[in-house]
């Protein structure tokens, strides 16, 4: 599939070029988007990109991996880590019902990361997989944010297991320091609740950091058109 999409990505910067020489030939705007300056620059980066995503891809997948090896095996105080929920499927610790009803909510939510874990592993694949055709998408400003969108997307499924391994290694801290049984099991559970919503998290901290992104944008293109008219009203009222 990688060497399928690599092909359609070398046909595409063809077509790339000839509508970047097109569009160079009617531009009329401040700053030049698709001249042969600004335009193979790009286009170097983004061949880069795509001949060498897998060995990108398995950098990134690597740079994970050892992230979590050393935040998992780090010695902080309090011994080894556990998983919080440990306690509450072993152990008693209050009514019959109550222990069902803890017992079943962690055990549905194992299944929920269990199978977010799967779709990771797929999601990762399909993203490798067109990756060459992502880093076309970088040379021209019309499609450039399809480029950004799949960078952020890959960061977040790459990174997405680091995020939960620091969420359980810091859990783990205080999971014996909670004196009621009930209590250390309800931690369990909202330990649990939390590694879930990580991914979720993590993308919307990625779309506020976007949406500052183009408000910065528009404040500097605002500043520059200011500063570029005032010569003018100073020209005209002299």
């Amino acid at each position: 599939m990688f060497h399928l999409t690599l092909g359609m990505a070398d046909l595409l910067l063809v077509l790339v070029f000839t509508w970047a020489f097109l569009r160079s030939q009617w531009e009329r705007s401040f700053r030049a988007h698709y001249t042969l300056k600004v335009t193979l620059p790009r286009a170097m980066a983004a061949i880069a990109m795509a001949h060498f995503a897998l060995l990108f891809g398995q950098m990134a997948i690597d740079l994970n991996n050892a992230l979590v090896h050393a935040i998992w095996t780090q010695p902080f105080p309090g011994g080894s880590p556990r998983m919080p929920w440990t306690f509450a499927m072993s152990s008693g610790f209050g009514l019959p019902l109550f222990e069902i009803v803890i017992r079943l909510a962690i055990a549905v939510m194992l299944v929920i990361v269990a199978f977010t874990y799967v779709v990771r592993f797929a999601l990762l694949a399909v993203l490798l997989a067109v990756a060459p055709l992502a880093a076309i998408c970088m040379i021209l400003p019309e499609t450039k944010r399809f480029a950004q969108s799949w960078l952020r997307l890959f960061l977040l499924t790459v990174f997405m297991q680091f995020g939960q391994v620091l969420v359980l290694r810091f859990a783990s801290l205080f999971a014996d320091q909670l004196g009621a049984r009930p209590l250390e099991a309800l931690y369990g559970v909202a330990v649990l609740y939390l590694v879930i919503k990580v991914p979720g998290l993590m993308s919307a901290s990625s779309h506020f950091e976007l949406k500052a992104e183009h408000i910065a944008e528009g404040l500097a293109k605002r500043a520059v058109k200011t500063g570029m008219a005032m010569p003018t009203t100073r020209t005209s009222g002299a």
